[in-house]
């Protein structure tokens, strides 16, 4: 087995390309299924992301690897993580792909090159397998914050000096 051998202390499915296993559990897009030592879903991560199922696995082992955790599901988009590393498959099926993604939601397949070329400054944030340390968040947090306060000052700015200049030429 491919986990023992990578030295996962836990057993890992693989699914066949039909989607056997997906379909049972669901068949939603893009989907990790945490199944606890009773067979039972412990945890569904509607859009599979590496730190909530960290955090999941966690869990589920801390409570003696039986029962549902962190509420049993996370239906969260996590888009980013999609949009950092996505260029790969749509690069595959071009250029109908990318055709059919930008027409189905324009933008997103454009969205997905931009972040494919953006992804050595992104993935270290968008393609963590662990959860970032909450001062790590909040730095960003704060990060964001500023960057969108000097935006709107500056457009104020701009806003009441395109004002100015309109009321003089009268």
């Amino acid at each position: 087995m491919i986990w023992q051998a990578e030295d996962v202390p836990y057993p890992v499915a693989v699914d066949d390309l039909e989607g056997t296993v997906h379909q049972v559990y669901g068949g939603l897009a893009d989907p990790s299924y945490l199944i606890d030592a009773d067979g039972r879903v412990a945890f569904y991560n509607m859009w599979t992301h590496a730190p909530t199922l960290h955090e999941a696995i966690k869990s589920l082992t801390q409570q003696g690897e039986r029962g549902i955790v962190n509420g049993g599901i996370d239906r969260t988009p996590h888009i980013a993580a999609s949009m950092t590393d996505g260029w790969k498959g749509l690069r595959r099926g071009l250029p109908q792909s990318f055709t059919d993604l930008e027409l189905s939601a324009p933008g997103t397949a454009s969205g997905t090159w931009i972040g494919y070329q953006l992804k050595p400054l992104l993935a270290p944030l968008t393609l963590r397998a662990k959860p970032l340390p909450l001062a790590a968040k909040a730095g960003l947090a704060l990060g964001a914050a500023a960057v969108i306060w000097l935006g709107a000052r500056r457009a104020t700015a701009e806003r009441r000096a395109a004002r100015a200049r309109n009321s003089s030429e009268r």
